[in-house]
């Protein structure tokens, strides 16, 4: 039938959009039939012939049944003409290909050329998500029949179980009998003896006649028994009903307990929820991509500040900027006949916001610039595709910026510092070979003629001096690729960076290719902590018995609590000496390094009051059976190190033999440490 409704030599490409929807009304019924929408809707919605609106109406629609809701996915599809016909078919052949070759007396195929309304690779990307979701289903059947045997071997089990337990009772029902008919007999043999008893004591009566009143005494006495044991049951079951009341009232707080658990959890998943969708309103927020320093709080505008509103298209075409995150963002040259010349915007004046409100979505965004770089500026500006207001500022330190800019002594307005996390050979262009963990300082976000490169230097380890200077990648490209693939509610900075290795040098990749750090000049004598732990616990002493080092004194948790002072760290969990802040302070005074036996949660605690402690991590290998617990604790204190706001110094296990050359390096680093600037990135904890 679907054969003679296809003419031979006519491609489904060729045929005309009546013909096409004859061909699918001839075989409509079948279709309702053998079709699930939720599995065609997909790929409906990636040719774009059904929206998301018609999906929701198509499988949220509590008022239609199964073929219900077909018939109206045809219906929809009727109403897009020709392209929803061939998406139809082209559906059915990918989804359904006995039912397509039952419609169209062709035979299903997956080539491109057969498919009009999809582009080689969304197919392809397409299939690929239709086949893992497959495998996906796939392997939930195979999960759900182990499942299932299980569950047939657990009854099979439980089944035995059963029988035997009816064989017991089987057995357990014969013996019960077995005795009841011995209890029957015994009860005959009881009452044939109390038969013989009560002919004795008939016999006995007339002669036992003086013992009458002895037995009246008895019968007395049996009688207060029987009342005191009346009183006692009485005594007994108001207790119980005591006890029940309390056992009711105990049942009643329970269950009011559950009633408020289950009342918390449901808040809990509420809030969770309200959480969730904040971290996807937050992730598809019109951050710029490319922006790496962390932004302080809300600057508020000093000073004389002029606020322009303007209608402008293109505002980065009609005005050039300089400076950056130092001096200022000063508008540079001004086009003249422009939106921007004409509401009086002219070379020297500094911006200090912006804000730029979108007609589309009823949207503003209020950027500062104040001490946003060159790169963040002109992303800013190039933002502008209409209604926009500038805040202004007058001439100042302009010129000498601009005098600075023509005497070379400065390439723009940008200077900040940022930690290198990952390796990149030198450049044919002048890029800079750096290694993991390098510090930068970054003087130009936009060097003339590029948009993906920095202009940086080196920095001296001891001092603040520019060394090597050269250009390092921004990243910015890949960040966009990223974007641009609908992964939303990632930071577009945490990206996965491959370099080949050319120079052999170890390639060090992490989530952010750089960290804005700030450089701090401790004191002469910096704290030392040791690690591991359990290493650390072992050299403490001796290292504080040489000269120059004091080990960390002890305090009564009162005392703490009297003179005010942050407790870093218990000696003892529930004791009452601990670590305080003031004892590491009273060390540095005395001009002595304080080794301190703690752990790692000390760290950021001494950063929030400017303390800057060496951290010396000692690497371990295996040789004996007696280090495990040392080896396990090396282990799960070496990926808590890279979450420190500072860099640490790591010992390789072959730079130390024993106990005296390992305390011998340890005084070598520690004197050279010292001597470092100390750089740390922004906590955010």
């Amino acid at each position: 039938m679907a054969e003679e409704s296809v003419p031979e030599g006519r491609s489904l490409k060729e045929l005309s959009e009546e013909e096409l929807w004859e061909l699918i009304n001839d075989n409509r019924h079948r279709i309702s039939l053998g079709v699930r929408p939720c599995i065609l809707l997909p790929y409906l919605r990636q040719v774009k012939v059904l929206t998301e609106v018609d999906e929701d109406e198509i499988l949220s629609c509590h008022n239609l049944t199964n073929r219900c809701m077909r018939t109206y996915m045809l219906d929809l599809l009727r109403t897009q003409g020709r392209n929803g016909a061939i998406a139809l078919l082209e559906g059915l052949m990918i989804h359904y290909p006995v039912l397509y070759t039952h419609v169209t007396g062709r035979k299903p195929s997956t080539e491109p050329s057969r498919f009009s309304l999809i582009k080689y690779s969304e197919l392809t990307e397409y299939l690929i998500r239709a086949v893992t979701g497959m495998q996906t289903e796939l392997q939930e059947a195979r999960n759900e029949a182990g499942k299932m045997s299980t569950r047939c071997s657990s009854l099979e089990s439980e089944v035995s179980q059963l029988m035997e337990q009816e064989e017991k009772c089987s057995h357990l029902q014969t013996e019960n009998e077995r005795l009841q008919r011995h209890l029957e007999v015994t009860k005959l043999k009881d009452e044939k003896c109390d038969l013989y008893i009560r002919y004795t004591a008939s016999i006995e009566e007339k002669s036992l006649l003086n013992q009458t009143e002895a037995l009246s005494l008895q019968v007395q006495q049996l009688s207060l028994d029987c009342k005191m044991q009346e009183q006692k049951s009485t005594v007994v079951q108001s207790q119980m009903k005591e006890l029940q009341v309390e056992r009711d009232q105990a049942y009643q707080s329970r269950d009011d307990a559950q009633a408020m658990i289950a009342r918390i959890l449901a808040e809990k998943d509420t809030l969770r929820s309200q959480l969730v969708e904040l971290q996807e309103a937050v992730s598809k927020s019109s951050a710029p991509p490319f922006l790496v320093r962390s932004r302080p709080k809300a600057i508020r505008v000093n000073g004389r500040v002029l606020s322009l509103s303007l209608q402008c298209e293109a505002l980065l075409s009609q005005l050039s900027i300089v400076g950056g995150n130092k001096s200022g963002v000063f508008v540079h040259q001004v086009t003249e006949g422009g939106a921007a010349h004409a509401v009086g915007i002219s070379p020297g004046a500094q911006i200090v916001e912006l804000q730029v409100r979108y007609e589309q979505n009823s949207r503003a965004l209020r950027m500062v610039l104040e001490d946003s770089t060159l790169e963040e500026a002109m992303w800013a500006l190039g933002q502008v595709t209409g209604f926009c207001q500038l805040s202004l500022r007058p001439r100042q330190n302009y010129e000498a910026l601009l005098q600075q800019l023509q005497n070379s002594t400065m390439s723009s307005g940008d200077s900040f510092y940022i930690r290198v996390n990952l390796s990149l050979p030198a450049g044919a262009s002048g890029t800079l070979a750096v290694s993991c963990n390098n510090i930068l300082h970054v003087t130009n976000t936009r060097p003339a003629g590029t948009e993906d490169l920095w202009q940086a230097s080196q920095v001296h380890p001891c001092q603040l001096l520019d060394l090597q200077s050269g250009t390092v990648p921004n990243y910015y490209q890949k960040a966009v690729r990223i974007v641009s693939t609908g992964r939303q509610g990632r930071n577009p900075l945490w990206v996965s960076v491959d370099e080949e290795n050319t120079n052999g040098t170890e390639s060090c990749v992490t989530l952010m290719p750089y960290t804005l750090v700030t450089p701090h000049f401790p004191p002469v004598c910096r704290p030392i902590l040791l690690l591991p732990t359990i290493l650390g616990r072992m050299l403490d002493k001796k290292l504080a018995s040489w000269q120059g080092f004091q080990l960390m004194l002890t305090a009564s948790e009162h005392a703490a609590r009297l003179q005010r002072s942050e407790i870093l760290e218990e000696v003892e969990p529930g004791g009452n000496r601990c670590y305080t802040l003031q004892s590491v302070e009273k060390v540095m005074k005395k001009g002595l390094h304080c080794v301190l036996p703690l752990g790692l949660d000390c760290v950021r605690r001494l950063h929030r009051s400017e303390i800057f402690p060496v951290i010396i991590f000692s690497k371990l290998q295996r040789s004996g059976q007696t280090e495990e617990q040392l080896l396990a604790c090396s282990k799960s204190e070496e990926p808590l190190l890279d979450k420190l706001p500072c860099l640490y110094h790591s010992m390789a296990p072959d730079s130390w033999c024993d106990r005296n050359s390992l305390l011998t390096s340890l005084r070598t680093i520690i004197w050279e440490e010292q001597r470092k600037v100390v750089w740390v990135e922004p906590d955010l904890w």
